[in-house]
């Protein structure tokens, strides 16, 4: 008799040769070749990959961030140049006791220190008695000492005195006006804060006599 099988079809049960019954197909094999079919094992990479691509952008923004707040931070801090712009000045208040003299110069015999620095006065100054303070000082360095200044060739030391300034440092005066050095006067000789309208009057180079020179 024949018999009819579901898998294979129809069998003869007589028949006796060499090669055994072919097993049923496995249907989940089946189902992995057909067409548009993926296997099992990529399906769960996809939440994985998707996951990695998320951490690996976080970490590139992160990156970014850390970076631009370090660039702004290393551009902000070291780039000043004063209330007037420009590069820093290259000439430092001197220390010690003050020493003033006086030079020739563009504008006639001017004051100046003992290494030949410009000195100006600030038309708001009372007599003795300074107006100019915080920002005003970073523009304007006093002229400071340690002790009673000394008078240079062409100074009347009569007019020589000081003034004790409001952080208890003390100040060089001449005529009664406190002397001030200007920041953007990088050397000897120079003369760039003559005429300046800042910090609420000029600013002027100091003649021998106690005046504003070209006022």
């Amino acid at each position: 008799m024949r018999t009819w099988n579901t898998t294979t079809g129809l069998q003869n049960p007589h028949h006796h040769g060499g090669s055994q019954p072919t097993k049923p197909a496995d249907p989940r094999a089946a189902a992995a070749t057909l067409p548009g079919s993926r296997p099992r094992r990529l399906r769960w990479r996809r939440p994985l990959l998707a996951l990695v691509a998320l951490t690996a952008a976080a970490a590139l923004a992160a990156g970014c961030s850390a970076s631009g707040s370090g660039s702004g931070s290393g551009s902000g801090s070291g780039g000043g140049g004063g209330i007037y712009g420009g590069a820093a000045p290259s000439g430092t208040t001197p220390s010690g006791v003050a020493t003033v003299t006086a030079a020739s110069s563009k504008l006639g015999t001017v004051l100046v220190d003992g290494s030949g620095r410009t000195l100006y006065l600030f038309e708001k100054d009372q007599p003795n008695q300074s107006a100019c303070s915080g920002a005003c000082v970073a523009a304007w360095p006093v002229d400071p000492t340690s002790g009673t200044p000394k008078a240079g060739s062409g100074v009347k030391a009569s007019l020589l005195g000081t003034i004790t300034r409001g952080d208890g440092s003390t100040q060089v005066t001449y005529n009664r006006h406190p002397l001030y050095y200007f920041a953007r006067d990088n050397g000897p000789g120079q003369q760039s804060g003559q005429g300046i309208d800042a910090f609420g009057a000029k600013w002027f180079v100091v003649t021998p006599a106690g005046s504003a020179a070209g006022a």
